[in-house]
């Protein structure tokens, strides 16, 4: 036996009964209808949910990115104003550094020179010309400066770059030599100041006041042409007298014509005799450097007056002491 089961299609009535007289409203459905209608709705009610989560997981995931593209373009800008601001930088070093660069060549151009101007003043005991003392414009502004300012372009950058570098390179090329240059310069220039030291080139008074001069003339006393055979100089009574150069003391004393007396021997070979002094302020035997006081100006022996006779002896034989003697101020401005 077979037994079939058939849902029951029930029907259902909905009544829908209005205040006062109005008519009642009458609703037929079976339930089939209704279990359709609920399964609809479930279904739109999980869909409506479903979507509701996916919208707002999407509405999470679009805000995420939002703030992550907003910090990327962030970064993203303040990477290329860096990077903006390292090229104006490196620009300006670059100017920079082409300026010094111009300014080491400067430099090295006045060393030269100086070079040049100590070998001359060994060479010959006076300057030959005077060095240049033209600065650039970066040591020497007066006033203000101003002007455009017009971004280099990349050529003149490309331009500068390639100057700057064979500048540099030049100088540093040349460099060592100079330096060899300076430094045998150097020695020759302490050599000559050694050399200056033991010859009688300092002015050996505080006046510079010439009262007569080596070589031919009346004599104050006789009126007879004779030889004079130093350089006087002319002063006050007590005024220092400085050792022309470095030198020994071989002799001091007193005679009518000479007067108060100091005889110095130097290194060079050279004599040097002071006379007429006030006093003597030195023994025999002591070793004396170039500007040491040694006495007193004076007017004592065959004297008209105060003033000091200084006396060159080379061999015997007295020469003109200003073909050593250096003037107090006559390199100045030089």
């Amino acid at each position: 036996m077979k037994f079939r089961f058939k849902p029951r299609n029930r029907r259902y009535t909905v009544l829908i009964v209005p205040e006062g007289s109005n008519p009642v409203f009458r609703f037929k459905f079976r339930s089939t209808l209704l279990l359709s209608v609920l399964i609809s709705s479930i279904t739109l009610i999980t869909l409506v949910l479903v979507l509701f989560v996916v919208n707002r997981s999407h509405s999470y995931r679009i805000h995420t990115l939002e703030s992550e593209l907003f910090a990327s373009t962030t970064q993203y800008q303040s990477t290329v104003d860096d990077k903006e601001q390292a090229i104006d930088n490196l620009l300006k070093e670059l100017v920079e550094l082409s300026e010094k660069s111009k300014n080491i060549e400067s430099k090295m151009i006045e060393l030269e020179k100086l070079e040049a101007e100590l070998k001359s003043i060994t060479g010959s005991g006076q300057l030959q010309s005077k060095l240049d003392t033209t600065t650039t414009p970066s040591e020497d502004i007066i006033g203000g400066i101003g002007g455009e300012s017009i971004p280099l372009s990349d050529e003149e950058i490309t331009t500068l770059v390639k100057e700057t570098k064979e500048s540099i390179v030049t100088s540093l090329s040349d460099l060592p030599d100079l330096q060899q240059k300076l430094e045998d310069t150097k020695a020759t220039v302490q050599q000559y100041k050694e050399m200056m030291q033991i010859l009688p080139t300092y002015w050996p008074t505080d006046s510079v006041r010439v009262t007569s001069q080596f070589g031919k003339r009346k004599d104050p006393f006789s009126g007879v042409l004779s030889l004079h055979s130093g350089l006087d100089i002319g002063g006050q009574i007590g005024d220092p007298i400085y050792a022309a150069a470095d030198g020994k003391v071989i002799d001091t004393g007193y005679s009518s014509a000479r007067g108060n007396y100091v005889t110095l021997s130097h290194p060079s070979g050279l004599l040097t005799n002071y006379m007429h002094l006030s006093k003597v302020t030195v023994s025999k035997d002591t070793e004396m450097k170039q500007g040491e006081q040694l006495g007193e100006l004076g007017s004592t022996g065959r004297s008209t007056g105060p003033h000091l006779h200084l006396e060159v002896v080379k061999n015997g034989v007295t020469i003109d002491p200003e073909l050593y003697l250096k003037v107090p101020g006559e390199d100045e401005g030089l």
